[in-house]
C-alpha cells in the first residue's frame, strides 16, 4: 500500500493496518510518533497535546473519538489492558480521515497478536510508590484467528495524598474469514473503588492559593468515588474489489455508585477558606454509538477517486443529581481536618437522553505526486431531551446542514501545502461541581475550523509539519449573576502549530512539537465587564521534545528524555490572575535482556527532575497541585 500525507486511504476507507507487535518489551512511544502532537504507547505519552488539550480544546469532551477510524461516543474511559496505543491526529495527520472533526481526532488502538504466541507480565512501580501489576495473553489461535486476554491490578497514589484501586480486565478476538475480511471483538472494563477526593481550591480574590504539603491528604476520608467504566464493541473492514466497507458498534458505560466532590471556597491569601463537599450516589452515563461507512473507488488514469456514504448514530442516556451538599465550614487549606460524615439525604436524580443520527456523503480523489482532495457534507439530527424533578421537561433539536472540505499539493517530491476548513456539531462536556447547575451535561454545540499547512520531508529520516488554524466555539463558563455554568460568548484560538520527527541516526529519535496559541473571548459578558477576554487555562506557547538514544557499546541500553514548557496560563475569569511559566524535565532509562531466555525490559524513570511546584486550574477558576517528582520503575516479561 502506497502511503500518502501521512495516512493510509485503504485504511480510511475500510482496510486496516498492518499487525502491530504484540510484545510490550518493545513499546517505546518516542520512537513509534510520526509528529509531535500526540502519541501514547502503553503507559507513556508524548507530544503537545493529549485527548484533554488538543489546539486549546478537549477533543475528548468534543466526542471525537474513534476506535481503530470507525465513530464511537465515549461514555467511560475504555481500559489501557486492551489498548496498545493513542493517536491525536490534527492538520495533515487527519487528512485521510473521512469526515474530520473540529479540535482533532483521538483515534485508539486495540491490541493485536503476532504470528507467536506472548504472555506479558509487567510490574511497574507507579507514581509515588503506587504498584501495578499487568498481564496480557496475545495468542495467535490460528493463521486467521487471535485473541488478547488482559487483566491488571492497581494501587494508585497521587500527589495530593489521595489514593484508589482499580481491577481492569477485557481482552481482543480478531478474525479473518478471508485475506480482505477482518472482524473484530472487543470487551474492557475497570472496576475502582475508594478513590479519595482531594479539595479543589477557589481563591477569594486575584491570588494563588497558597503553597501546600504535597502527598498530604487534607480531605475527607470518607468522601470517596467507587464504580466501574465498561466499553464493548464489534468492528467488521472489508475490502472487496473497488467497494470497501468499515462497520462497528459500541456501547460505553460509566457509574460512579458513590461520588463526592471536595472544594474550599473563597480561600484567602492566608490559606483560610470555607470547605464543602458534594456527595451523591447512582450517577450513570450509558452510550450505544456506532457507524456504518461503504465507499467506491473508481480509476481515472494516473487518479483515484472514493465515493462514499457513511451513518454515525449514538443513544446516551444520563442520570445524575440528586446532590447533598455539606458545609464543613472554615478550615485551613492543606491542613489535615477529619470531620465526622454527616446525615446525608439524597433527592431524585435529573435524566438526560441525547439521540443523535448523521448521513453524510464524502469525496476523495488521490493524484500521486500531485494533489488531494477531501470533500464531505453531513446532516446531523440532534435531540436532547433534560428531565429535572419539579421542572418542566426542557428539550433542544437542532438539525444543522455540516461539511468539511480539504485540499493539498505537492509542488515538489519534497514539499505539500494543504488547506482545509470543517463545520461541526461538538459536545461541551459538563458543568463543574461549584456551579448551581453542576454536573448538567451541556448542549451540544457548533464549531468551526481553518487551517493551512505545509509537510516538507528534509530526507528520509528528517520531517517537518506546520499549520496555521482558527478554531471558535460558544464560550462556557459561570456567570458570577447566578453561578450558574453556562455559554457567555465566544472564543476563537488562533494559533501556530509545528512538528519535527528525525532520526539523524538509527540510534537515535528525535520527536518536538510546539504550538503558539492566541485565545480570546468575545460576547456581551466581556462588554460588560463580566469576564476577561482571555479564556481560563489556556497557555499561549507549548513546547515537547523527547529523544530517546540508543547506547552502541551496551547492547540492549538506551536513554530517554522528555522535556516540556509550557507559558502563563490565565486562572481566572477576569483574566487578572495568571499561573507562572514552567519547564519540566524528564528522564529515564530502558535496558532490554533476555533472562533465560525470556525477553526482559527494565524500564527506570525520573519525573519532574527539578521537582517544581506549579498549579493546574479547571473551568471555574478551581486549582489541583501539578505532579512533584517521582521515580518509577518497571519490568516486563514476554513469554513466548
Amino acid at each position: 500500500m502506497k502511503r500518502f500525507l501521512g495516512t493510509t486511504l485503504l485504511f480510511a476507507c475500510g482496510a486496516w493496518d498492518s499487525p502491530a507487535e504484540a510484545q510490550r518489551t518493545q513499546e517505546n512511544a518516542a520512537r513509534e510518533a510520526d509528529d509531535g502532537f500526540g502519541k501514547s504507547v502503553g503507559n507513556e505519552s508524548i507530544g503537545i497535546y493529549a485527548g484533554g488539550e488538543v489546539r486549546g480544546f478537549s477533543a475528548t469532551a468534543a466526542g471525537n473519538n474513534r476506535i481503530e477510524g470507525l465513530y464511537f461516543d465515549r461514555a467511560g474511559a475504555v481500559t489501557d489492558v486492551i489498548v496498545r496505543g493513542s493517536t491525536v491526529r490534527v492538520g495533515l495527520s487527519a487528512f485521510g480521515y473521512p469526515l474530520p472533526a473540529p479540535t482533532g481526532i483521538v483515534d485508539l488502538e486495540l491490541r493485536r497478536t503476532g504470528e507467536r504466541a506472548v504472555a506479558s507480565v509487567q510490574l511497574n512501580s507507579g507514581d509515588y510508590r503506587g504498584t501495578d501489576l499487568i498481564v496480557d495473553a496475545a495468542i495467535p489461535v490460528t493463521d486467521r484467528l487471535s485473541v488478547n486476554f488482559d487483566g491488571g491490578l492497581y494501587d494508585d497514589e497521587y500527589v495530593n495524598g489521595a489514593d484508589a484501586w482499580f481491577v481492569s480486565y477485557g481482552g481482543v478476538a480478531r478474525w479473518r474469514p478471508v485475506d480482505a475480511v477482518e472482524l473484530t471483538g472487543f470487551f474492557g472494563r475497570y472496576d475502582y473503588g475508594d478513590e479519595e477526593q482531594a479539595p479543589v481550591l477557589y481563591p477569594a480574590g486575584d491570588h494563588l492559593p497558597p503553597k501546600v504539603e504535597r502527598r498530604r491528604f487534607f480531605g475527607q476520608q470518607w468522601a470517596d468515588w467507587a464504580g466501574h467504566s465498561q466499553n464493548l464493541g464489534a468492528l467488521v473492514k472489508a475490502s472487496l474489489g473497488s467497494w470497501q466497507l468499515a462497520a462497528g458498534g459500541f456501547n460505553s458505560r460509566f457509574t460512579r455508585d458513590s461520588y463526592a466532590s471536595a472544594w474550599y471556597s473563597d480561600v484567602s491569601r492566608e490559606g483560610v477558606g470555607r470547605s464543602f463537599l458534594l456527595s451523591g450516589v447512582d450517577q450513570r452515563a450509558a452510550s450505544s454509538s456506532g457507524e456504518i461507512r461503504i465507499s467506491r473507488a473508481f480509476a481515472d488514469g494516473p487518479r483515484r477517486h472514493w465515493l462514499l456514504t457513511s451513518v454515525r448514530g449514538r443513544d446516551v442516556r444520563t442520570d445524575y443529581g440528586g446532590y447533598a451538599l455539606a458545609d464543613l465550614g472554615a478550615a485551613e487549606v492543606g491542613v489535615p481536618d477529619p470531620r465526622p460524615q454527616p446525615d446525608l439525604a439524597y433527592g431524585p436524580l435529573t435524566h438526560d437522553r441525547v439521540r443523535q443520527l448523521s448521513y453524510a456523503l464524502g469525496y476523495e480523489m488521490r493524484w500521486p505526486n500531485v494533489t488531494e482532495v477531501n470533500l464531505g457534507v453531513t446532516r446531523s439530527d440532534y435531540s436532547k431531551i433534560v428531565r429535572q424533578p419539579g421542572l418542566p421537561e426542557a428539550r433542544q433539536d437542532e438539525r444543522p446542514w455540516l461539511w468539511n472540505a480539504a485540499v493539498a499539493v505537492m509542488p515538489t517530491n519534497q514539499l505539500t501545502l494543504f488547506a482545509a476548513a470543517t463545520r461541526g456539531l461538538e459536545e461541551s462536556g459538563v458543568a463543574p461541581a461549584n456551579a448551581v447547575n453542576r454536573g448538567e451535561a451541556l448542549p451540544a454545540l457548533r464549531t468551526r475550523q481553518r487551517e493551512l499547512g505545509i509537510r516538507y520531508t528534509l530526507s528520509a529520516n528528517w520531517r517537518l509539519v506546520a499549520a496555521v488554524f482558527d478554531i471558535a466555539k460558544p464560550y462556557f463558563e459561570i456567570d458570577r449573576t447566578n453561578a450558574a455554568y453556562r455559554a457567555l460568548g465566544e472564543v476563537s484560538h488562533k494559533g501556530v502549530e509545528a512538528s519535527l520527527s528525525a532520526r539523524p541516526y538509527e540510534s537515535l529519535s528525535i520527536v518536538a512539537g510546539a504550538v503558539l496559541l492566541h485565545p480570546r473571548v468575545s460576547g456581551q459578558a466581556v462588554d460588560d465587564g463580566r469576564l476577561g477576554n482571555r479564556p481560563i487555562g489556556r497557555t499561549g506557547i507549548l513546547i515537547d521534545t523527547a529523544i530517546d538514544y540508543r547506547l552502541g557499546w551496551v547492547p540492549g541500553l538506551s536513554l530517554d528524555l522528555r522535556a516540556t514548557h509550557e507559558g502563563r496560563r490565565v486562572a481566572n475569569a477576569a483574566g487578572t490572575l495568571e499561573l507562572a511559566a514552567r519547564s519540566i524535565l524528564d528522564i529515564g532509562a530502558r535496558y532490554r535482556t533476555g533472562i533465560g531466555g525470556v525477553p526482559t525490559l527494565f524500564r527506570a524513570q525520573v519525573k519532574n527532575v527539578g521537582d517544581v511546584f506549579g498549579w493546574k486550574v479547571s473551568s471555574g477558576g478551581g486549582f489541583t497541585l501539578l505532579q512533584g517528582r517521582r521515580a518509577t520503575l518497571s519490568v516486563t516479561a514476554d513469554f513466548q
